[in-house]
């Protein structure tokens, strides 16, 4: 099988990680020693419908009781909405997470895709909503987009939903890089699921938490008889014990999410500025994003050269717009944030090459 994502450190010799997303603190003080005592435990199955997590999550989200169901991690939501729903017509603006769109083909569904400008920072403008019509029968949606880290404003992101409710289109929009962002609160939506009853917000706990490993996500929509269908099209236990306690005590670090949103800021800004100085060279353009991650253009032999001094980068020539340029010999390339020291010798060797 092709591996379409970042994080294949099984078959690359790999010192740096670059190519996977999440937060370069780690897991939060105690979640690994956690997951240490659900190991222990695994002689006994887990709480198949996660009780305890789902409480502290309706608690930490104030989202209100039964509008949370668990996924080994967001994908399997993603994947669980599709077949529920085996949606005809998809609307995804592209370029955009490749999963959506295999979820939407599995479910025997046919996708429809917006393209976003390069201009405007592959984000979204106000022409979106005009192409919601009453055919649709499910939007997907990543806030902040990726791989690109421009947001959805709070306005469109409502004109967008009520376009949506008008149509009688399901509305899915992927916030699991949205925790990185200072503007979590002005930009969710989980706030908003009695006002848009066709909306359904996913998260997870591998991107803001840093545990890929471990798989943990969740979904959260007002209307609990949608919640209680996608429920139906996932697997029993499919959440286990160390991963439910490993999320349990993720959710009690206190603070733990405002220094990430510091040190993910600060750290950006350096890689950015980094980037910008290596153009037009090995580097020919960055894009700002506010997310833990930069999209850019570089020569097209970066990902093997990288690849050559032990860096794994996200080579973004399989995610549809970003194919790479033959004419210009430029492709499209992620990194995610680091720690300032994996940051600084990455661009070490950016700069030697």
């Amino acid at each position: 099988m092709e591996y379409l994502h970042g994080g294949d450190v099984y078959r690359n010799a790999v010192q740096y990680d670059f190519s996977v997303n999440v937060n370069p603190l780690g897991m939060p003080e105690g979640c690994a020693e956690a997951a240490g005592r659900g190991v222990e435990l695994c002689a006994r199955y887990p709480d198949r419908r996660g009780e305890e997590l789902i409480s502290a999550l309706e608690a930490a989200e104030g989202v209100g009781t039964g509008r949370i169901i668990l996924g080994n991690g967001a994908s399997e939501l993603l994947y669980a909405l599709a077949m529920y729903l085996r949606p005809k017509q998809v609307l995804i603006p592209i370029p955009a997470f490749g999963e959506y769109e295999a979820a939407v083909a599995a479910a025997g569904g046919r996708c429809e895709f917006w393209k976003m400008r390069e201009e405007n920072h592959f984000g979204l403008d106000e022409t979106f909503p005009d192409a919601i019509g009453k055919s649709t029968d499910l939007v997907i949606l990543c806030n902040p987009g990726n791989p690109a880290g421009t947001s959805i404003g709070r306005e469109l992101l409502r004109k967008i939903a009520g376009k949506c409710e008008e149509t009688g289109s399901r509305l899915c929009v992927d916030e699991c890089f949205l925790p990185f962002m200072e503007r979590e609160s002005e930009l969710t939506l989980k706030h908003s699921l009695d006002r848009f009853p066709h909306l359904i917000v996913v998260r997870g706990f591998t991107k803001i938490y840093g545990m890929p490993g471990l798989r943990l996500g969740y979904a959260m929509a007002a209307d609990r008889s949608f919640l209680l269908g996608i429920r139906r099209c996932i697997q029993p236990w499919n959440t286990s014990v160390p991963a439910q306690m490993a999320g349990l005590q993720a959710l009690k670090a206190q603070g733990f999410v405002e220094k990430t949103v510091s040190y993910v800021r600060r750290e950006r800004e350096f890689l950015y500025r980094g980037l910008t100085d290596l153009c037009p060279g090995t580097v020919s353009r960055v894009y700002p994003s506010e997310a833990d991650f930069l999209l850019f253009r570089g020569r097209q032999d970066l990902y093997m050269r990288m690849l050559e001094q032990g860096f794994l980068i996200r080579d973004c020539g399989n995610y549809r717009g970003l194919e790479p340029d033959r004419d210009e010999r430029t492709g499209y390339f992620r990194i995610a944030v680091r720690t300032h020291e994996e940051n600084r010798v990455l661009l070490e060797c950016m700069r030697r090459l």
